[in-house]
């Protein structure tokens, strides 16, 4: 997120359908792995198919049909226990993108113009994989790369470092780009080695500026990754990504990029709807999008729509990037969320830092921490059946570095302890967590929580100025802890221990050496 793009204003276009023409096909098993209906292959009952605004089940002999929608994807949303068709970018292809003739946009596929009598048909295949509960996914949030050196960084400081958790998918959180959108083969190219699975969300970086209209915002981005916004199933939770994404249009009078902000419109919120009525309630529901659904950062009008839909759930997950920050989150009624299922939200920080600012390292990747102190990273998710943990890893510390003693630093004099705090910032803290501390292995100290600024990262802005129209600037966070320093500690060495205590039983900690003169 750039702050300069932020706004106020929701453009809501109505979907126009191909008049009273369809869509129909068989979803089936591919024994053959053609990708082909022929002989051998297996039809496939009550699957889901969607034209990003109905969605219906196969019937006994696999096949389904849609009314058949311009500048609209026809997708098979994949079930459980089975694989979709992937491009050599190892990006799922379970999806046909319904572009007429002669419409003026020159784009990947051509589209066809079907008659009245003849509706297209669409067939689907499907690769059974056994169903597995049990399963990993990478989350990764921001990319953001404006250009080849970004996506240097990229392969060479984030990517590289994905292969280790042999994870069975992956999914970018938006702002994939930053606003350069040919970056996109690239990215593919790059993320493509982890020979894996890879869903994509759309973020503000990644619209089309110069579209007047919601049909072109995002054709950029569906032709390098497809729908824009879909589900998908693996084991016992249902996947939905969600474009929140409402984009104002080319600014005109000023000859710049539009404005935008959170939002869904009423298409996308109906596909949901029926999207949800196919979903079993005892589904973990996890929702993906690129701008939190809180307020402030999304419309008040849409959290709300959003947790309606979802009020019956007995368990949700939502998961979105935007803030360069990491943030771990409980809803309750003060995020619009009175409901009694368990509904938790992580903002999985930025790949790209802060920007991908200085400074850089001895490899030359830039350290670029985000704006709330936390290093750039990513998430780890396991997933066992409908319960989940997680794990926030930290690029250019190990995996174990999960606080930071913001402070003290270095030296004191003893004139200064009366009005020195012990600070810590805990990435993945809730504030409502328990963070003691001793000092010298004294007794335990309970640390108050509290909203500010990290002062690691505010005592260390000026090296890491990089584009001098965007300078990196602190932003609060709810992740902080302090206690103040004793004041009678004697001139010496001193020893910080800090214990935090996390969900399902998961504790964390640092350590930290400051001197008294």
């Amino acid at each position: 997120m750039k702050y300069f793009f932020i706004l106020l204003v929701l453009l809501v276009v109505e979907p126009v359908y191909t008049a009273g023409k369809n869509v129909t096909g068989i979803v089936f098993n591919d024994k053959n792995k053609n990708g082909i209906y022929d002989a051998g292959d297996i039809v496939m009952p009550d699957v889901c198919v969607s034209n990003q605004r109905e969605v219906v089940k196969t019937d006994a002999q696999g096949r389904y049909q849609l009314p058949l929608r311009k500048n609209a994807f026809i997708y098979v949303v994949k079930p459980q226990g089975y694989a979709l068709q992937l491009d050599e970018d190892n990006i799922p292809q379970g999806n046909y993108y319904h572009h007429p003739k002669g419409t003026p946009r020159n784009l990947k596929y051509p589209g066809v113009e079907p008659t009245a009598k003849q509706p297209v048909e669409i067939n689907f295949p499907l690769y059974a994989t056994g169903l597995k509960t049990n399963f990993r996914m990478l989350a990764l949030g921001d990319p953001q790369m404006p250009n080849d050196e970004a996506l240097d960084y990229f392969r060479d400081g984030a990517v590289a470092d994905l292969f280790r958790h042999q994870a069975d998918f992956y999914m970018v959180h938006g702002d994939i780009a930053d606003d350069h959108l040919l970056i996109y083969p690239r990215e593919k190219k790059i993320m493509g080695k982890l020979n894996v699975p890879g869903y994509h969300v759309p973020g503000n970086h990644d619209v089309n500026y110069r579209s007047e209209d919601r049909v072109n915002d995002f054709e950029t981005y569906r032709m390098a990754y497809g729908p824009d916004y879909y589900a998908f199933n693996y084991g016992n939770v249902h996947f939905i990504v969600l474009n929140n994404i409402a984009y104002q249009g080319w600014d005109k009078l000023n000859n710049k990029a539009g404005r935008y902000t959170g939002n869904l419109d009423d298409t996308q919120l109906e596909w949901l709807q029926n999207d949800l009525a196919t979903v079993p309630h005892n589904r973990l529901i996890v929702i993906n999008s690129h701008i939190p659904f809180l307020e402030g950062p999304a419309q008040k009008e849409a959290v709300v729509k959003l947790h309606q839909m979802l009020s019956d759930r007995q368990a949700v997950l939502s998961l979105s990037g935007h803030t360069h920050q990491v943030n771990t989150y409980r809803l309750d009624e003060n995020s619009h969320w009175p409901y009694p299922g368990m509904h938790e939200g992580v903002i999985l920080g930025a790949t790209c830092g802060s920007w991908w600012s200085n400074p850089k390292d001895e490899n030359g990747i830039p350290v670029a921490t985000c704006n709330d102190g936390s290093p750039r990273g990513y998430f780890v998710f396991d997933f066992m059946g409908v319960d989940y943990s997680y794990r926030f890893i930290p690029f250019h510390y190990r995996d174990d570095f999960q606080m930071r003693v913001s402070l003290p630093q270095g030296r004191l004099q003893q004139s200064e302890l009366a009005d020195t705090d012990i600070v810590v910032n805990w990435f993945v803290g809730k504030p409502q967590q328990k963070v003691e501390v001793r000092i010298n292995g004294g007794a335990v100290r309970l640390m108050e929580n509290f909203y500010g600024t990290d002062p690691f990262y505010e005592g260390t802005l000026d090296i890491r100025k990089t584009d001098p129209a965007y300078p990196p600037r602190a932003r609060e966070t709810q992740h902080l802890w302090k206690v103040a320093l004793p004041v009678d500690l004697p001139v010496g060495t001193h020893h910080i221990e800090v214990t935090a205590y996390g969900d399902k039983g998961k504790t964390y900690q640092a350590i930290k050496l400051f001197a008294v003169e």
